[in-house]
């Protein structure tokens, strides 16, 4: 979550330094055209520092392919691909691995369940089992030791059901 706030608020900054860098490119280029180079050249000093505000490196590249271009209205350096996986990469990672993450939790939430009710069945065939070693009638015992034998079957049919 935090890293989405992060690149929200990077996207901003750096849609607001494009644009004001956009701003001082369009008034270089006046400026150059009508021979102010004072002006150009506060102007040109103005476009690097905005652009230099950026928390991505790629976006002064970017930003002057763009100008190249002659400011194409429906693009921006911050619509590019490569900015926004440079921008967004780790965020968008991290909710698709926590969505994994909460797959594998919930699997491994049943098989917990499903083991949960086995240890239980164990605990009855221990009682059995335990039950038939100390009693002394013959056809007690093996009953006794038959159902322990059978809980316990039953106890791994069950944890072999789990996977």
């Amino acid at each position: 979550i935090t890293r989405s706030i992060d690149w929200q608020g990077y996207y901003r900054i750096d849609n607001a330094a494009v644009f004001q860098a956009r701003k001082f490119a369009l008034l270089e280029d006046e400026a150059t055209a009508s021979g102010d180079f004072l002006a150009a050249a506060y102007s040109s000093v103005m476009v690097t520092n905005y652009l230099a505000r950026s928390v991505n490196g790629n976006l002064e590249t970017a930003f002057a392919d763009w100008r190249a271009a002659g400011f194409p209205p429906g693009e921006s350096p911050t619509s590019e691909p490569e900015y926004v996986a440079e921008l967004r990469g780790d965020a968008d990672s991290y909710a698709i691995v926590s969505g994994l993450a909460g797959g594998f939790k919930d699997a491994l939430q049943s098989k917990a369940s499903i083991f949960t009710q086995a240890a239980l069945v164990d605990a009855l065939a221990l009682f059995l089992l335990g039950v038939a070693g100390i009693n002394r009638l013959r056809s007690a015992r093996f009953a006794t030791l038959a159902l322990g034998l059978a809980a316990y079957l039953a106890s791994l049919v069950m944890m072999a059901s789990a996977y």
